[in-house]
């Protein structure tokens, strides 16, 4: 089946045919996405194991495809928030620094020489945001040694993970606990112009049902994907259905004076996409969001209902980003497996390929998989498997005893499990052909966030 493009206003439709080429400013200065679409449904829909398909096109576009990358190996760099267990910081010492004992996601975004990771539901230490009794906000981390030196190593972030945070005189830790230095700086928003905040934030922090940090999005309302674009960083966020918690809606917020010195302070542009009553602007395909930035567009790569969903293809052109609606989407998946939520995707330059990275469950398999293509609307790889749950040597390697996560080990496995795999900026090649990307990885017992990385030939 071919994938064609369809033009969104706001809300309704206004045109649909088959789309224009879509220009990509690629290695080979080639054009993807032509109108016939590329592939049919079955693209991303493979049956597993070792990733062995055909993967696509020829990178210089002649030649037949490419062969899918092959998964070789997975290491563990650190654990970037906590050690042994909850409460035993690592060498990012966060917990006394930043006043954050927990966290997930950790989405990286490069923005000129800095490269931000925005986390989601973050738990304090002393005397703020305790996990668990309420609605915890998000927090906005970064490389304390830059974008190009955390390009050649990105172990560096093992002890070089910053946050921002208020003011030692404007922080209750250190009320609380003189080892405290600060307490890091939750996200606010700023509705836009004939809004207001409850229109986009459903579940805001603090005690929960009492709208006490109206600013602030609370649990589960979290960013999904960031992009730096004419002097600013733009995040995707999810909104929720408070009872019983889900993930419902979308909308997009503006960040104007990124600074690593200053605060997370953000402008709601406009709603993207919905759940909630069936008229979504992008039919409620994209409430998770994971853009790109590739010529004069920005794709969206969305998923619907949580971790239930297949991937959907959207772009809009970076000229028109000040302006509700006006979205191109593809009319089929681009990836038709309807087992993914959260996810990151990246075009690399130095490898010419498009990778996707996401936790999902297949066939009661729980896992963290990878597929390539060559352009943005596929046809996208079969599943690469990089980590599983089930594998005897994973659970040898990373599933805590007793409670204690020593050295590699990572969380109880009994009783929880990886998810939120966001791929850096950056992928290192190798002199054999091979390649290696590292990602982020989120666990939920202890709660916490580990740096991966993933090598295939």
């Amino acid at each position: 089946m071919s994938r064609a493009l369809v033009f969104f206003a706001a809300v309704a439709v206004v045109s649909c045919a088959t789309h224009p080429q879509a220009q990509r400013d690629d290695v080979d200065g080639g054009v993807s996405a032509s109108d016939d679409g590329g592939s049919d449904d079955s693209g991303g829909n493979g049956s597993g194991g070792n990733g062995s398909g055909d993967g696509g096109g020829a990178p210089d576009g002649g030649g037949g495809p490419r062969a899918t990358p092959v998964f070789t190996s997975l290491e563990e760099l650190c654990k970037l928030i906590t050690n042994r267990n909850q409460d035993d910081p690592t060498a990012n010492d966060t917990h006394h620094r930043f006043n954050l004992r927990g966290t997930d996601l950790g989405i990286p975004v490069a923005h000129g020489n800095d490269v931000y990771f925005f986390f989601g539901d973050s738990a304090g230490e002393a005397g703020i945001w305790p996990l668990g009794p309420q609605s915890l906000p998000d927090a906005v981390g970064y490389s304390a040694v830059g974008g190009a030196a955390l390009a050649a190593d990105p172990k560096t972030l093992c002890s070089n993970l910053a946050f921002l945070a208020l003011a030692p005189q404007d922080s209750l830790g250190p009320t609380v606990d003189p080892s405290v230095q600060r307490d890091f700086a939750a996200g606010a928003m700023a509705a836009p112009a004939g809004g207001t905040l409850a229109d986009y934030i459903h579940n805001p922090a603090g005690d929960r049902g009492q709208n006490q940090f109206p600013q602030l999005s609370g649990d589960f309302e979290v960013p999904t994907g960031g992009f730096s674009y004419g002097g600013a960083l733009y995040l995707f966020y999810s909104t929720v259905q408070p009872s019983p918690i889900e993930m419902k809606g979308s909308y997009l917020a503006r960040w104007s004076a990124p600074s690593t010195t200053g605060l997370p302070n953000y402008e709601i542009q406009y709603h993207v996409d919905e759940r909630f009553d069936g008229a979504g602007a992008l039919h409620g395909d994209f409430i998770n969001i994971a853009p790109v930035v590739e010529g004069d567009y920005v794709w969206l790569f969305g998923t619907g209902a949580y971790r239930a969903s297949p991937v959907h293809l959207a772009r809009k052109r970076l000229d028109a980003l000040a302006t509700p609606g006006g979205f191109e989407r593809y009319d089929t998946p681009v990836v038709a497996d309807a087992a993914i939520g959260e996810l990151s995707v990246r075009y690399f330059a130095a490898i010419d390929r498009w990778v996707m990275l996401d936790q999902e469950t297949w066939n009661n398999r729980n896992l963290v998989v990878a597929r390539f293509a060559d352009a943005p609307d596929g046809p996208w790889s079969d599943r690469v498997i990089v980590a599983e749950m089930g594998d005897p040597v994973f659970a040898a390697t990373y599933c805590c005893v007793n409670n204690d996560c020593s050295g590699a080990r990572l969380f109880n496995c009994d009783r929880a499990g990886f998810y939120g795999t966001y791929m850096l900026p950056e992928v290192a090649t190798h002199a054999d052909g091979s390649f290696t990307i590292s990602f982020t990885m989120s666990t939920w017992d202890p709660y916490n966030v580990a740096l991966m990385r993933a090598t295939f030939r």
